[in-house]
């Protein structure tokens, strides 16, 4: 069994949507997965199954669709592949001092660094950014929901994302270590 994380773009977000956890976990029980944790309300699950994250996303998305009535984008990633996530932030030391200043964009594809390199000419913020494989590693240091190259992300690299703060990241990674 691999263990894999589960994150849900579009949950519980300014009050819409909502999806209380408990019937999340008890969904991906019923399809099987085994150790099924969340960490905190925006929808973060933590899973053993066996299988693909390709396949697991299929099926969780059609599940989703069926047991809450709408389709939030599902990324799926392995843990291994979170634990080379965490050990590649080019801004682990902005992480150390204000975790909430860091992201990382998980990506449905690889991103454009072309596209978000022109975004952040034309927004002309403060923020840095670091693309990886699937991933987009983001410092924010005037903030994350006031930042116009955040809000224009997806569109400019091209392919759907859900962004985590780092403390997130963390946390995240606790869950999945305790099962890795």
């Amino acid at each position: 069994m691999t263990t894999f994380i589960a994150l849900y773009r579009g949950i519980n977000v300014v009050g819409k949507n909502s999806v209380k956890m408990e019937p999340l976990r008890a969904m991906h029980e019923r399809l099987g997965h085994k150790n099924v944790r969340s960490y905190i309300q925006s929808g973060n699950i933590v899973f053993a199954a066996s299988g693909t994250a390709a396949a697991h996303a299929k099926k969780i998305a059609a599940a989703f669709a069926k047991e809450f009535g709408f389709s939030p984008k599902v990324l799926i990633v392995a843990a291994k592949d979170w634990s080379a996530l965490i050990a590649g932030n080019p801004y682990a030391k902005h992480a150390a001092k204000n975790p909430k200043s860091v992201h990382v964009c998980i990506c449905a594809g690889e991103p454009s660094a072309s596209g978000l390199k022109a975004l952040l000419t034309k927004t002309g913020g403060s923020e840095a950014f670091t693309t990886g494989k699937s991933t987009i590693y983001l410092h924010t240091p005037d903030g994350f929901g006031t930042s116009k190259f955040a809000s224009g992300m997806e569109k400019a690299c091209g392919v759907p994302i859900t962004a985590r703060n780092w403390r997130t990241i963390e946390e995240i990674w606790k869950l999945a270590g305790e099962r890795f």
